[in-house]
């Protein structure tokens, strides 16, 4: 299992100036929100456990009566063990690894039986299942607390949070309580299945709460567009590109879609000798290729003679000389002319997109270096994803594409163009394809884009021989068009910021009731009638407690509490010891509810209708796994949602042809949402890419802004989810470099044709 990759300087520099003060203070809040949730889990699930030998006839019942008795104990042992575990590794202590399982130790000389042998496989597979559904958002914490809390002093993050930690403090309790190993094994067990859902859900709120307070709140969405076969230094990205491509049967093949669109380009073979007899050509489209200074150029005895720079590059210098060479024409046009005049081609044959692959072929035996190929391949694959990539215009694909030979350059020249995310090749690439995205929104935009990318484009062709110090004022350019282009677009957000700032400050006892609500949501799939209700009716009662008694008041705990009791009973009940725990829960839950309802006076028709959709929730959870729930409370629009924003979301909304990303809970996904998101409003006329540009601090209002402002859209959080969810609005871009994105999806490009391979190489299942 690959680890995220290190926060880059400019990610962590919002966590770095917390300063040590705020940065342990943040720590320690979260530490006291985890715990008291982690101990309520725990308690609950140990409420429940009645049912946990009922029919064990291995279990003596004295045994169980002694387990049933030491319930109390084992709480407070497991709360100190958690402190003493978060205490010890602030003050800088690491944990020193998993605590062995006292009868696995002498295998060699006590065999365990076939009962301990099936509970020691449960809880393997328990544990197994508890990692997988935390594993990205503990990652993501993992990279928070890195950030709040770095160790130089080692690479590797240790995490007090995170689930090992959580497993370390359940088994040293079980153990330290329950000595004998059939009791702490099936205890463990049901620990484990029943903390699950929960610990992730802490963790998204978690996560949420640090994103919040400016720690590395892109993360989230940097996680979601990394390859799980990337590895955790990109120092070895390249030995693990060598050895997919290795076992790779074509590299190219996943141009298969992309030769149909370019039905009529000129044959591999004939590129590459076209390519070849151009580069052996002095000559550059448009003028000559810039003089290379030698030792023989005039020199008197008061100067030291020019060197040759090309010198310095040893074997590489005649592949640059080739590169440079190409990189000065017009190569759609030369390739085809000189196919049509060497080789007999069609007049209207037309070059492929991506070049780099007939390059590397052209190039042939001056690429000496093993590595050198490999660095063509992978910028190869870098432009497939440029010309497929569904965020970038069409237009600016192609004058992207015009940057195929700088910076495969750029790569041969400096190695570090993989690892360093300041190389000022790579950041170009980035910085060019981000002010291309949405441009198709503002066409006076994209024309000016265009316009300057190009210009910029034929400076940097011209001038480039071997110094990377070129791509300084190409970026420069660029980033005083894309400034102008931001101060256009806030100018004519600035109404729409100001007018629901102050909505969020008239309403912010509502704004901060609905963050809890939302925390209290986090990671569930919720029955739209639930999430309709949650976010409307008792929101509005929440906020009216609020209002009234305070949030510390003992009626605001009590209707937090009702509402995670709500949440809780409409999940399917597989055991005992949870029909048992609904049976006795339903009576208070409906007073509850009712007298939240009556509070508000809420009509009584509408009261009546919720009352029956939850009593139907309730007789589905009890039902035999696998039966299904009533017609219309499946968690879809028609479960008689309050308002159109409150239906709950489609599990997974996938995004255009060529991402990878999807939105797996729509809810939860508009929650973290971070500035810089790129989303297309949908309508019968056209589609408008806009991106995110304010939220506020209590995330009552969103505003997009297409490029310059052109158009603008405010939505409420709920409503933008149900968007999201049925379709007028979709995910075009999260805020991750597309460096980034290629390079993940080029591995999963690879990866596919070769998991075992893959899985191997990343450290992963396969």
């Amino acid at each position: 299992m690959t680890s995220p990759p290190t926060p880059s300087p400019e990610a962590a520099g919002s966590a770095a100036r917390l300063g040590t003060a705020e940065s342990r203070a943040l720590l320690r809040e979260c530490f006291l929100q985890y715990r008291a949730r982690l101990v309520d889990m725990t308690r609950l699930s140990l409420d429940m456990c009645s049912d946990l030998f009922e029919w064990n006839k291995h279990m003596p019942d004295a045994e169980v009566e002694s387990f049933r008795a030491k319930r109390v104990a084992w709480l407070e042992k497991f709360g100190a063990t958690i402190d003493e575990a978060y205490e010890r590794r602030i003050a800088g202590h690491r944990r020193k690894g998993r605590r062995p399982d006292a009868n696995a130790q002498g295998l060699g000389v006590k065999m365990l039986t076939d009962v301990d042998h099936a509970k020691q496989a449960a809880v393997t597979d328990a544990t197994q299942r508890f990692l997988e559904m935390t594993r990205m958002e503990a990652i993501a914490l993992d990279q928070r607390f890195a950030a709040l809390m770095p160790d130089r002093t080692s690479p590797e993050i240790d995490n007090p949070f995170s689930p090992s930690y959580v497993l370390d403090a359940i088994g040293v309790t079980s153990r330290a309580i329950y000595p004998e190993p059939l009791v702490w094994r099936t205890l463990m067990e049901r620990l484990l299945l029943d903390l699950t859902p929960g610990v992730n859900k802490a963790y998204v709120t978690l996560n949420r709460f640090l994103a919040d307070h400016g720690v590395l709140p892109e993360i989230s969405a940097a996680l979601r567009a990394r390859s799980q076969y990337r590895p955790d230094e990109d120092a070895e990205l390249l030995p693990v590109f060598k050895r997919l491509l290795a076992h790779a049967d074509d590299p190219t093949a996943d141009r298969a879609a992309q030769s149909a669109f370019e039905r009529g380009t000129l044959p591999a073979a004939t590129v590459a000798a076209s390519l070849g007899a151009l580069a052996k050509s002095s000559h550059a489209s448009g003028g000559h290729a810039a003089p290379t200074p030698t030792a023989a150029a005039a020199h008197s005895d008061d100067a030291f003679p020019d060197l040759d720079p090309m010198l310095a590059l040893g074997g590489a210098a005649t592949s640059i000389r080739q590169l440079t060479a190409l990189q000065r024409r017009d190569l759609d046009r030369d390739i085809v002319a000189e196919a049509i005049r060497s080789y007999g081609a069609n007049d209207g044959a037309r070059a492929p997109r991506n070049l780099i692959p007939h390059v590397r072929d052209a190039l042939g035996d001056t690429l000496t270096n093993p590595a050198d190929r490999t660095t063509a391949d992978v910028v190869a694959l870098i432009f497939d994803y440029v010309f497929r990539d569904g965020s970038l215009p069409e237009r600016m694909r192609a004058v992207i594409g015009r940057l195929q030979i700088p910076v495969l350059k750029a790569a041969l020249l400096e190695p570090s163009f993989f690892h360093d995310s300041k190389h000022p090749g790579r950041r170009f690439l980035d910085e060019l394809a981000e002010a291309s995205v949405g441009a198709s929104g503002d066409p006076t935009y994209a024309d000016s884009l265009e316009i300057v990318a190009t210009e910029i484009i034929d400076t940097l062709v011209a001038d480039f021989e071997i110094d990377l110090a070129v791509f300084a004022p190409a970026r420069a350019r660029l980033a005083q068009f894309a400034d102008g282009e931001r101060r256009k677009t806030a100018a004519a957000v600035e109404p729409e910021i100001a007018a629901a700032a102050q909505s969020e400050k008239v309403e912010s006892e509502r704004g901060r009731v609905r963050g809890t609500v939302r925390d209290h949501l986090a990671g569930l799939e919720v029955p739209g009638a639930v999430r309709a209700f949650s976010e409307t009716i008792w929101t509005d009662y929440l906020t009216h407690l609020l209002k009234t008694h305070g949030e510390s008041a003992v009626a605001m705990q009590d209707a937090l509490r009702t509402l995670d009791d709500l949440l809780w009973s409409v999940a399917a009940k597989e055991r005992t010891g949870q029909k048992a725990r609904l049976a006795k829960m339903i009576p208070g839950l409906v007073m509850a509810l009712r007298k939240g309802t009556t509070a508000l006076a809420v009509p009584a028709e509408r009261s009546k209708a919720f009352m029956e959709a939850l009593y139907q929730l309730h007789i589905a959870a009890i039902k035999v796994p696998g039966a299904g729930a009533p017609a219309g409370l499946e968690g879809t629009p028609e479960a008689a949602p309050a308002s159109p924003g409150a239906a709950t979301a489609a599990p997974t909304t996938a995004l255009k042809p060529g991402a990878r990303m999807v939105i797996t809970a729509a809810h939860d996904f508009v929650s973290e949402m971070v500035p810089g998101t790129w989303l297309e409003f949908r309508s019968d006329a056209r589609a408008t890419p806009a991106r995110l540009v304010w939220t506020g601090t209590l995330r009552m209002r969103y505003v997009f802004a297409s490029r310059s402002g052109l158009a603008t859209f405010v939505r409420a959080p709920e409503e933008l989810a149900h968007a999201l969810a049925t379709g007028p609005v979709a995910l075009l871009l999260e805020p991750v470099p597309m460096f980034d994105r290629a390079i993940s999806a080029a591995l999963n490009v690879l990866a596919a044709r070769h998991p075992e391979e893959a899985a191997k190489n990343a450290g992963i299942a396969a």
